[in-house]
């Protein structure tokens, strides 16, 4: 036996294995033993609540089947003193309880693993904004069935939240890379941001060279919406948007604030006039909000500012 990975292919394709206890060198804290159990040993839930029971201790139930049934099967796997191989040292293959079916098994935890290939697929999906539900249904077409994919849709989302967790605290680093990434690539592509004195991202604003050249044609008339709130980083998203000759809603630029204050629109009616080609528009339609609308009176001295309903 080459590596303790080797273990999982003894496990029979009706019951899932776990690992119980490991046992390490004093002296070089290397591991030297390791026991793998079927996932329904140890005391059953009944004897579990008996023992609570007496002890006075509060057992918490919920409604689920019978997990563990005090189940003897197991291996344990000792590694040789020389070299790198194991072997196995104790072997009980008897179950008492029934093996899960063919069309179960896939949903044994043991059996379950994400490999490289669906990682790589579902970061691909998850940033084309398609569902995790789809995703698996993707995923079953292409293996020819649920019990084929090697994971279930829960393993799917567990994954998916390991890349959130990984994007906390550089989401605006990589926006911010992303961006440059963008200017880069076409000169024609505008962005700025700010961070206040600790250094936390407060607003920024981007516009790309398709939307600078639609202004130029179809700016005369902008909407400034303000009112779209982003729940997870508490930021206000501030689109600026126009109609083309086909009644088309374009849009012209985008920008993100982390508070609806005079300075803070004032500093993004400034970039969106600073990116735009011709300047401020002829006419402005915004939401009521006293506070911006005390910035479009300083921005925009000349353009004609609208309420809509």
């Amino acid at each position: 036996m080459n590596n303790e990975g080797d273990i999982n292919s003894l496990s029979e394709t009706g019951f899932s294995t776990r690992s119980s206890s490991t046992k390490k060198n004093k002296k070089t804290n290397e591991l030297v033993w390791k026991q793998f159990v079927c996932f329904k040993a140890s005391q059953t839930d009944e004897n579990r609540s008996k023992k609570g029971a007496l002890s006075g201790a509060t057992i918490n139930s919920r409604a689920r089947g019978d997990v563990r049934t005090d189940c003897k099967a197991r291996v344990s796997i000792v590694k040789q003193q020389t070299g790198l191989d194991w072997s196995v040292s104790i072997f009980v293959e008897g179950h008492n309880h029934e093996l899960s079916t063919h069309s179960k098994v896939h949903l044994l935890r043991s059996h379950c693993n994400v490999s490289i290939a669906k990682r790589v697929l579902t970061q691909q999906l998850s940033e084309a904004n398609i569902p995790t539900c789809q995703q698996m249904q993707l995923l079953e077409i292409e293996h020819g069935g649920p019990e084929s994919v090697g994971c279930t849709e829960r393993d799917i989302r567990n994954f998916e939240k390991e890349l959130r967790d990984e994007q906390k605290g550089i989401d605006a680093e990589t926006m911010i890379e992303f961006f440059t990434s963008e200017k880069e690539k076409n000169k024609a592509f505008f962005f700025d941001y700010e961070t206040d004195s600790e250094n936390r991202f407060i607003r920024c604003f981007w516009a790309d060279s398709k939307s600078r050249m639609a202004y130029s044609v179809f700016g005369d008339v902008v909407v400034f919406d303000s009112t779209y709130n982003t729940n997870k980083y508490a930021m206000i998203f501030t689109p600026f948007v126009g109609v083309n000759h086909y009644h088309q809603t374009i849009v012209f630029g985008r920008g993100f604030l982390s508070d609806e204050k005079t300075e803070s629109y004032i500093w993004l009616l400034n970039k969106f006039i600073e990116a735009m080609p011709t300047g401020a528009p002829k006419s402005i339609i915004i939401y009521q909000d006293p506070a911006l609308t005390k910035a479009l009176a300083r921005v925009f001295p000349k353009t004609v500012h609208g309420y809509c309903l």
